[in-house]
């Protein structure tokens, strides 16, 4: 299957002395010089990658010195960065034992790595073990000094989910899929990225992505058409036509929330460096992770018209006020086309009500954005669910969705018999 759920890509990092980096640094020349298979190169300070850290970025502009070795052929999997300095911020001389103020971050596409050649479909955790082999095997080529996998640690993860919209039979395409989730909610710690555009001349959010950032930059959530991002960025890639149905929703873990659950785990369960990563490369973890925040901003419920909406929320009979509040909601989000706009005309008391609204739709597993009259489609089945549906002979689900379900089935036997 082209949909699934499991890591996308994982950066893991280990902590230098000035001594070892020059070395390892020369290593990487030499294999270089020798392979002719990569190429090092100085980082400017606007193409260090996001997830390192924002101090380092503002305090020491110029100071550090950033790397990255690239593999010529696109298809190997990993990309490695260095970072050298003598002193490392809020720098406090040890008495015993050096500094380590430098570092060295492999970036890992597991699937390509493992020589799959897979670009669509996500990582689970079956691979771990030959993701770290050939992660060891590649090391060792290059330097001793920079030993197995298991002396590294995660700085970032990147949890996702394939949805692909024909396989799982979802009755719209991926570019409506796309539309209805660009109307989704943007959480309040969350805002949403915009990029200039020459022909507005103003920024705007992206067409076929749905890009939402923590303020302290912790976690990013980037819902996109796979297909429209390969054909635009990489049109040549082995894995596009496999893509050109798939939805990723994707939960960029930064390091922050990579060592907040890091730390959680080895409270909970005192394991090994090793076992801890190989834990949260669990597809348990994976799941967990996703539907979380699948949840928060696409929401659990299912696609339906207005007038499809009102009939499951009147179906419930609930008291008139639960049932105007519900109503109100869905109106007025289909009136402003989304969640979040909808979400930022209201205030105090208007508000409080119209998250609680949030809340009572996911538990009747009615989606608040609603389909557009003009596409001709009464019912679309929430994305995440009908990947678990797929895969799953049955859910572990609870009363309240166990009765949405019946609800669904009755509107779509009403509506389609």
């Amino acid at each position: 299957m082209h949909s699934s759920i499991g890591i996308h890509t994982a950066n893991i990092f280990k902590k230098t002395t000035w001594k070892e980096s020059t070395s390892l640094y020369d290593d990487f020349k030499k294999f270089e010089n020798e392979t002719k298979e990569l190429r090092t190169r100085p980082l400017h300070i606007n193409e260090i990658s996001s997830d390192s850290d924002e101090c380092i970025k503002r305090l020491y502009a110029g100071l550090p010195k950033y790397y990255r070795m690239e593999y010529a052929r696109k298809d190997k999997g990993i990309r490695w960065e260095m970072r050298r300095n003598k002193i490392s911020p809020g720098y406090i001389k040890k008495e015993n034992g050096e500094d380590k103020p430098c570092s060295i971050k492999a970036k890992i596409t597991p699937k390509v790595l493992n020589g799959e050649n897979d670009y669509v479909a996500a990582a689970t955790e079956d691979i771990f073990r030959d993701v770290e082999n050939s992660f060891n095997i590649e090391a060792e080529r290059i330097s001793p000094l920079l030993g197995n996998f298991d002396l590294f640690s995660y700085n970032r993860i990147d949890y996702c989910f394939n949805g692909d919209t024909q396989e799982l039979k979802v009755g719209c395409t991926a570019e409506q899929m796309m539309k209805l989730i660009k109307r989704a909610n943007i959480p309040s710690s969350f805002t949403e990225r915009a990029k200039y555009n020459k022909r507005s001349n103003r920024k705007k959010p992206e067409k076929h992505s749905f890009y939402l950032k923590t303020k302290g930059n912790s976690v990013v959530i980037n819902c996109y058409w796979k297909g429209a991002q390969l054909a635009e960025e990489y049109p040549d890639n082995p894995s596009l036509e496999d893509s050109r149905h798939v939805i990723r929703f994707e939960v960029q873990c930064k390091y922050p929330k990579v060592h907040l659950m890091s730390s959680n785990i080895k409270r909970r369960a005192g394991d090994s460096d090793l076992m801890i990563m190989k834990e949260m490369w669990s597809d348990k973890v994976c799941e967990d992770v996703v539907t979380k925040y699948f949840n928060k901003v696409v929401r659990k419920g299912d696609y339906f018209t207005l007038a499809g909406a009102r009939w499951m929320v009147e179906a419930y009979n609930f008291r008139q006020d639960k049932e105007e509040r519900l109503i109100y909601a869905l109106e007025l989000i289909n009136e402003c086309r989304g969640i979040a706009k909808a979400k930022s005309k209201l205030l105090g008391i208007d508000l409080q009500d119209f998250k609680r609204s949030l809340k009572d739709l996911d538990d009747i597993l009615v989606n608040p954005v609603t389909i557009p009259r003009e596409w001709n489609i009464d019912y679309i089945p929430n994305l995440l669910w009908a990947y678990y549906d797929s895969i799953y002979d049955e859910q572990l689900i609870t009363l309240k969705e166990l009765k949405a379900k019946k609800y669904v089935s009755e509107y779509l036997t009403r509506h389609w018999s």
